[in-house]
């Protein structure tokens, strides 16, 4: 049987009685149906949990042949079209002859019961969420590190211990920024990242990308995944500034919905990002003169 091929690839460690603790930081937590409560805490090879055709994670509903193997919801179908178009009928592909599909409802019960550790644990997130959950869990949790834009570092954590890196291990020099408020910045032709803290301690990067008709820039807010709150962004540069006002030429963008980025696999430009001629720099320093306004969008 399935079950008991799948049993002796498990390797098992069980805690029980009332209070015990699980060990979170290596196995699943599997709550129990029994009055008084009982836990158990199971390492499980995870290939045991996976469709034998096509390897994704099962889930409710789940199917088995005849022989057992335990397929999930969608291959018992495709098998059944490709069993027709070579004339075999309802077949297996593991067995390799015809057969019957029936719910696999002891596997159904045991993965609905099932609770795992978040991926981002090491990150400080102490969830136990559904084995079924842990993907949609996973793909907003606020802990889910963010990496450093430093060429040749492999630092990544949360985007609270991101800026505390970059201004120990980098020498960063953050500039706090004030929402719905204008910031004149003095930036450097040849300085590709500058750092802003929002006044709710998030992270933005005013990023610059050399070309060879002049300086892109680009704003990213620094977190994990796209969440509340969304902010806009208006980027300037002129010739110079005089009172408060531009002298000569001057150039313009406005990005209505500042991008999200944990920052791996590097800084990207995006789709929205200020084009800022060579000619516009300071004659004497090389510097640009840039404005710069985050708003923050009501939701």
């Amino acid at each position: 049987m399935a079950e008991e091929a799948a049993a002796k690839r498990t390797k098992t460690e069980m805690e029980l009685g009332e209070g015990s603790e699980p060990d979170a930081a290596e196995a699943a937590q599997v709550e129990g149906e029994s009055p008084g409560g009982v836990e158990i805490t199971v390492k499980i090879d995870s290939k045991a949990l996976q469709c034998r055709i096509c390897s994704e994670p099962l889930k409710p509903p789940i199917f088995k042949c005849g022989a057992g193997h335990v397929l999930c919801c969608q291959c018992p179908e495709k098998l059944r079209e490709v069993g027709d178009v070579l004339r075999l009928g309802t077949f297996c592909a593991l067995c390799c002859k015809s057969t019957r599909y029936s719910r696999c409802v002891e596997l159904e019960w045991f993965i609905d019961a099932m609770k795992v550790p978040c991926l981002n644990q090491s990150y400080g997130c102490n969830e136990f969420v559904s084995y079924q959950q842990k993907e949609k869990h996973e793909s907003s949790c606020a802990h889910a590190p963010c990496y450093c834009p430093e060429d040749d570092c492999a630092f990544k954590a949360p985007a609270c211990c991101l800026l505390d890196h970059l201004v120990t291990a980098h020498g960063w020099s953050p500039t706090n920024l004030g929402y719905n408020k204008p910031l004149k910045i003095p930036l450097a032709r040849d300085c590709r990242f500058t750092l802003l803290v929002g006044e709710d301690m998030s992270l933005f990067l005013l990023t610059n990308t050399l070309t060879s008709i002049g300086s892109a820039l680009a704003v990213v807010c620094v977190r994990p995944h796209e969440s509340e709150p969304s902010y806009s962004c208006n980027i300037s540069a002129a010739h110079g500034v005089a009172d408060g006002k531009s002298e000569g030429r001057l150039v313009f963008q406005k990005n209505p919905h500042v991008s999200s980025s944990s920052l791996e696999g590097g800084v990207q430009l995006g789709n929205f990002f200020l084009l800022v001629p060579p000619e516009l720099a300071e004659s004497s320093s090389g510097e640009l003169t840039v404005h710069i306004r985050i708003d923050r969008v009501a939701p």
